[in-house]
């Protein structure tokens, strides 16, 4: 059995774009990818699954709360976590979207917030950068 020092374990339900792991392959060389495709319902159950798995590198498709509270924690085992910078390129008006690039692009299907209607926001991966840490503020409203 062939042993991984570069384990990422990746919490999404979307499987990742190919550009998102030729970028880990670069960067990590020889590296194994574990997908967690369940809910999680705390930081705490994230890093578990990540000590159980020995996991190096967390990838976090999660709620911006929830990563904070996952960064914070990660601290403490010494584990890296990583987040996918995504490139808004358009809104697209087009189906299928003429600029789509499937080895980097995904399309988000969304409720624009100012009138209700469907959205279809085209986004493009960048690059992995490490979360060192999330503030959220919030005041009374």
């Amino acid at each position: 059995m062939q042993l991984h020092p570069n384990i990422v374990l990746w919490f999404s339900r979307h499987d990742p774009l190919p550009a998102q792991l030729d970028y880990l392959e670069r960067k990590l060389k020889d590296y194994k990818l574990i997908q967690h495709k369940e809910p999680l319902n705390t930081a705490e159950e994230a890093i578990k699954l990540a000590s159980q798995f020995n996991a190096s590198y967390i990838v976090p498709v999660l709620p911006l709360s929830f990563i904070a509270y996952l960064v914070d924690e990660a601290k403490k085992y010494d584990i890296t976590v990583l987040r996918a910078e995504m490139i808004l390129v358009h809104n697209c008006t087009k189906d299928p979207c003429p600029d789509f690039d499937p080895y980097t692009d995904v399309i988000i299907t969304s409720r624009s917030l100012r009138d209700g209607s469907m959205v279809r926001r085209h986004f493009r991966f960048d690059r992995f950068t490490v979360l060192k840490g999330i503030k959220i503020e919030t005041e009374e409203w």
